[in-house]
Protein backbone atom coordinates (compact mmCIF):
# COMPACT_ATOMS: atom_id res chain seq x y z
CA UNK A 1 0.00 0.00 0.00
CA UNK A 2 2.77 2.21 0.64
CA UNK A 3 4.29 1.89 -3.20
CA UNK A 4 0.49 2.80 -4.21
CA UNK A 5 0.61 6.01 -1.30
CA UNK A 6 4.03 7.65 -2.72
CA UNK A 7 2.54 7.14 -6.32
CA UNK A 8 -0.43 8.93 -5.72
CA UNK A 9 1.92 11.83 -3.49
CA UNK A 10 3.45 12.33 -7.03
CA UNK A 11 0.99 12.16 -9.32
CA UNK A 12 -0.81 15.00 -6.39
CA UNK A 13 1.42 18.19 -6.97
CA UNK A 14 0.47 20.18 -9.83
CA UNK A 15 3.82 20.91 -10.56
CA UNK A 16 5.08 17.22 -10.77
CA UNK A 17 2.07 16.49 -12.61
CA UNK A 18 2.66 19.18 -15.19
CA UNK A 19 6.58 18.25 -15.74
CA UNK A 20 5.33 14.55 -15.74
CA UNK A 21 2.86 15.44 -19.02
CA UNK A 22 5.43 17.67 -20.27
CA UNK A 23 8.29 14.19 -20.30
CA UNK A 24 5.31 12.07 -21.62
CA UNK A 25 5.91 14.14 -24.77
CA UNK A 26 9.23 14.96 -25.54
CA UNK A 27 12.82 14.70 -23.35
CA UNK A 28 13.43 18.35 -22.14
CA UNK A 29 16.33 20.09 -19.98
CA UNK A 30 15.86 22.32 -16.57
CA UNK A 31 16.08 25.26 -18.44
CA UNK A 32 12.91 24.16 -21.07
CA UNK A 33 10.95 23.12 -18.16
CA UNK A 34 12.17 25.90 -16.31
CA UNK A 35 10.64 27.60 -19.35
CA UNK A 36 7.55 26.29 -20.08
CA UNK A 37 6.50 26.50 -16.46
CA UNK A 38 7.25 29.90 -15.61
CA UNK A 39 9.62 28.67 -12.41
CA UNK A 40 13.00 29.28 -11.15
CA UNK A 41 15.84 26.85 -11.52
CA UNK A 42 15.77 25.53 -7.91
CA UNK A 43 12.25 24.48 -7.86
CA UNK A 44 12.44 22.47 -10.82
CA UNK A 45 15.19 20.88 -10.02
CA UNK A 46 13.67 19.87 -6.77
CA UNK A 47 10.42 18.75 -8.37
CA UNK A 48 13.22 16.60 -10.83
CA UNK A 49 14.82 15.31 -7.74
CA UNK A 50 11.71 14.13 -6.53
CA UNK A 51 10.81 12.43 -9.41
CA UNK A 52 14.12 10.83 -10.39
CA UNK A 53 14.85 9.48 -6.59
CA UNK A 54 10.63 7.78 -7.17
CA UNK A 55 12.11 6.43 -10.40
CA UNK A 56 9.55 7.93 -12.61
CA UNK A 57 11.83 10.25 -14.54
CA UNK A 58 15.50 9.66 -15.88
CA UNK A 59 18.17 11.67 -16.56
CA UNK A 60 20.47 11.82 -19.41
CA UNK A 61 23.82 13.70 -19.87
CA UNK A 62 24.20 14.62 -23.30
CA UNK A 63 27.62 17.38 -23.15
CA UNK A 64 26.84 19.99 -20.99
CA UNK A 65 23.42 19.20 -20.97
CA UNK A 66 21.13 17.10 -19.01
CA UNK A 67 18.01 16.13 -20.38
CA UNK A 68 15.24 14.58 -18.52
CA UNK A 69 12.95 11.87 -19.33
CA UNK A 70 9.56 9.63 -18.63
CA UNK A 71 11.05 6.32 -17.37
CA UNK A 72 7.47 4.56 -18.97
CA UNK A 73 7.76 1.31 -17.13
CA UNK A 74 8.32 2.87 -13.89
CA UNK A 75 5.43 5.24 -14.81
CA UNK A 76 2.95 2.15 -16.09
CA UNK A 77 4.24 0.21 -13.01
CA UNK A 78 2.85 2.89 -10.72
CA UNK A 79 -0.38 2.62 -12.28
CA UNK A 80 -0.22 -1.32 -12.27
CA UNK A 81 0.37 -0.96 -8.76
CA UNK A 82 -2.69 1.48 -7.82
CA UNK A 83 -5.04 -1.04 -9.96
CA UNK A 84 -3.73 -4.27 -8.71
CA UNK A 85 -3.23 -3.33 -4.84
CA UNK A 86 -5.74 -0.69 -4.21
CA UNK A 87 -8.33 -1.12 -6.61
CA UNK A 88 -8.42 -4.96 -6.04
CA UNK A 89 -8.90 -5.02 -2.82
CA UNK A 90 -11.29 -1.90 -2.91
CA UNK A 91 -13.20 -4.69 -5.06
CA UNK A 92 -12.86 -7.31 -2.92
CA UNK A 93 -13.51 -5.74 0.01
CA UNK A 94 -17.07 -4.74 -2.15
CA UNK A 95 -17.66 -8.21 -2.78
CA UNK A 96 -16.68 -9.43 0.60
CA UNK A 97 -18.81 -6.70 2.52
CA UNK A 98 -20.37 -7.38 5.34
CA UNK A 99 -23.92 -6.16 5.98
CA UNK A 100 -23.43 -6.46 10.07
CA UNK A 101 -23.10 -2.64 11.95
CA UNK A 102 -21.51 -2.29 15.00
CA UNK A 103 -23.62 -0.42 16.90
CA UNK A 104 -21.67 -0.75 20.37
CA UNK A 105 -18.72 1.39 18.86
CA UNK A 106 -21.10 4.30 17.72
CA UNK A 107 -22.98 3.50 21.29
CA UNK A 108 -19.64 3.69 23.24
CA UNK A 109 -18.30 6.57 21.43
CA UNK A 110 -21.34 8.32 22.10
CA UNK A 111 -21.16 7.87 25.54
CA UNK A 112 -17.69 9.30 25.88
CA UNK A 113 -18.78 12.23 23.93
CA UNK A 114 -21.57 13.10 26.22
CA UNK A 115 -19.60 11.99 29.45
CA UNK A 116 -16.85 14.66 28.64
CA UNK A 117 -19.73 17.56 27.77
CA UNK A 118 -20.92 16.41 31.38
CA UNK A 119 -17.74 16.82 32.86
CA UNK A 120 -16.94 20.55 31.06
CA UNK A 121 -20.22 21.67 32.32
CA UNK A 122 -19.33 21.21 35.88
Amino acid sequence: MKEVLDFLKLLADETRLKIIMMLSQRDMCVCEIMDELAMSQPAVSHHLRILKKSGIVRDDKDGRWVFYSLNQKAFARGFVSIYNDLFDQIRNNLENRQLHRDYDACLRIENEMYSCLRANKK
